[in-house]
């Protein structure tokens, strides 16, 4: 009987040790990672990425000092903006009113680069394109991917930058390209990314 005892004190004094000790001392599980809900509709997201997917094909053109991927790309963006499903945004009538400005700007800008052959001309509406829709990102806090920021700081001569967006951090000049008459392609990585647009993640820093 005593024998019994003592075995049945040893269990209860190992299962205290595990609860208060061991168990006490395990690393606690990850909690689970939040799953990003975008605060737009599938539709008006599918009609900014129409309008980023467009503009890239454009600052590709203008990469490869290419005017008839210019032209042609350029179009398809208008007919992106001219789709932008804006109204979505009247649900919040400080948004709605102050994303016209960027989107009737960039309307401008593109309808600037479709009316001209010239490649100067056409390459200061795209620094201004860009902003409008680096604003126009802001506004609507566009959550589907990170876009980046880029600049290139003699894009219009030495100290006169001009901007551009960008899906990824590589540094692929569309100012100076890689035919550039003066540099040919050796400034086609010149510049830096600026800023990140990011609203992917609940608690990600949203503009670094």
């Amino acid at each position: 009987m005593k024998k019994l005892l003592i075995v049945i004190a040893v269990i209860i004094a190992a299962f205290l040790v595990y609860k208060f000790a061991i168990k006490k001392n395990k690393p606690p599980k990850d909690k689970p990672v939040p799953v990003a809900v975008s605060k737009h509709s599938d539709p008006f997201n599918q009609s900014m990425e129409a309008v980023l997917s467009s503009y890239y094909v454009l600052a590709d053109g203008f990469v490869n000092w290419d005017s008839a991927a210019v032209g042609k790309a350029v179009l398809s963006l208008q007919a992106a903006l001219a789709s932008f499903k804006v109204d979505e945004l009247k649900k919040d009538s400080t948004i709605y009113e102050t994303a016209q400005y960027p989107l009737e700007t960039a309307k401008a800008n593109t309808a600037t680069i479709a009316g001209t052959a010239d490649w100067t001309a056409r390459r200061h509406a795209l620094h201004d394109l860009s902003d409008a829709l680096r604003m126009l990102l802001l506004t609507v806090k566009y959550d589907q991917a990170p876009v980046y920021w880029q600049e290139c700081p003699m894009a219009f001569g030495e100290g006169q930058s001009g901007n551009w967006l960008s899906n990824k951090k590589e540094i692929v000049n569309p100012y100076l390209g890689n035919k550039d008459p003066k540099y040919g392609k050796t400034m086609i990585n010149c510049g830096e990314n600026k800023m990140t647009i990011d609203f992917t993640k609940p608690d990600s820093a949203q503009v670094k």
